[in-house]
């Protein structure tokens, strides 16, 4: 056993968006995300056939759903989105790292 700390050890290499799973099982994938200044490429929409739940840990994001809606989270906030629901990452800080926490369930 042996703890982590989910702000540091930062990878160097942010040229591409970086996913890094902490617990996987059968039913549940938790997982940190690392943004800085990636989105999702325009026309491209995740479409997930589970849900996710997401909270903003540093940084900022926006998030757009494909019926128009779009939201902000900033640090501490947080978000579900359902299944089938499909989504893209809008835009996300150019000025420090967005750290995610996300959970797929």
């Amino acid at each position: 056993m042996q703890k982590h700390n989910m702000l540091s050890e930062l990878p160097d290499d942010l040229s591409q968006e970086v996913f890094e799973p902490i617990v996987r099982n059968d039913s549940v994938l938790i997982e940190r995300i690392i943004s800085k200044a990636h989105v999702t490429p325009q026309g491209q929409w995740y479409d997930q056939a589970h849900n996710e739940w997401v909270m903003v840990i540093q940084g900022a994001a926006r998030l757009e759903f494909s019926e128009g809606k779009t939201i902000e989270l900033g640090v501490g906030e947080h978000i579900n989105i359902g299944a089938n629901v499909k989504h893209r990452v809008a835009w996300t800080s150019e000025e420090v790292e967005t750290i995610w926490l996300a959970v797929h369930y």
